[in-house]
């Protein structure tokens, strides 16, 4: 979509300020897109608040961290009124108290830390072609945080799986080594790709099927 105010591309809004300076944010479809995807976990009677706390944040962290080199200020895109609704969705569990429910709103909207066209520059005349997968796999994981931030650096970079180096091309996923996702003890979490996260499962399932 193109219009005077500007365009939409790959989930962002492009536009130019009177000033002549280029802004971007999420674009409304993006925005609308993922909203539709927390109020579905928020307002699903099926799940208690613990639950739904833990499948929003890798949501809301994935979203934060795609647009977080671009304009993000603002009650709108600081997710203030989903952090509400959300809290008074929480709040009226008979399992959950204020404060219970203010410390599980906080774990399913974890913060990631926003800077307006600060992307990283690509080193020199680096290229995702040249081979150097040591140079890839570390850039990759500046866009990761927490945990599996940490995980990255201390696996050097590598699956947990299958030892191959985890470059952009694909995802990286946190895997709970025992299959409890409750258990968040560093020694059972590990850090690998998306193909080799959905290979462990496959096979765990087809094992059980048989």
């Amino acid at each position: 979509m193109v219009s005077q105010q500007g365009f939409d591309f790959l989930g962002w809004h492009f536009y130019v300020q009177q000033n002549g300076q280029l802004r971007c944010v999420p674009s409304e479809e993006n925005y609308k897109a993922f909203r539709q995807k927390v109020k579905q976990i928020v307002n699903n009677s099926n799940y208690g608040a613990q639950v739904k706390a833990q499948k929003l944040a890798p949501i809301v962290r994935g979203w934060r961290n795609y647009h977080k080199f671009y304009k993000m200020d603002g009650s709108r895109f600081s997710l203030w009124f989903l952090n509400r609704k959300t809290y008074q969705v929480f709040n009226k569990e008979t399992k959950q108290d204020r404060l219970s429910a203010e410390k599980l709103v906080k774990q399913a909207f974890p913060q990631v830390s926003y800077s307006e066209n600060r992307h990283i520059k690509v080193k020199g005349n680096k290229s995702p072609y040249d081979g150097d997968l040591i140079y890839w796999s570390q850039r990759n994981s500046k866009q990761y945080a927490g945990k599996t931030s940490t995980l990255l650096k201390k696996q050097n970079h590598t699956c947990g799986y299958c030892g191959h180096k985890l470059t952009s091309d694909e995802r990286v996923h946190l895997h709970h080594i025992d299959g409890n996702h409750h258990n968040w003890k560093d020694s059972n979490l590990t850090v690998i790709h998306e193909s080799c996260h959905d290979y462990i499962h496959m096979s765990k399932s087809g094992s059980e099927n048989y």
